[in-house]
């Protein structure tokens, strides 16, 4: 957060695990997803959603890192 107002001079909204997550991802494409998955978790990320197969096949999960930013863990779409 330091760092943040640093930089940004004009201020910045902050993201909190308290507070519903921005409208936003970053999104992780990996072919081992629940290996990835495990290593996020044992890194503080927290499960938002569970992993399920979309309708087109695709393997996809969420969830929160220590600052409450959204992440998606999924596999490839082939």
């Amino acid at each position: 957060m330091e760092l943040g107002n640093s930089n940004i001079k004009s201020g910045f909204q902050a993201s909190s695990k308290d507070s519903k997550p921005f409208g936003i991802e970053l999104a992780f494409v990996t072919e081992n997803i629940e290996q990835t998955w495990t290593q996020a978790i044992s890194a503080g990320a927290t499960v938002l959603e569970e992993i399920e197969t979309k309708v087109w096949g695709q393997k996809v999960g969420y969830l929160r890192d220590p600052n409450g930013f959204l992440l998606e863990i999924c596999t490839p779409m082939h």
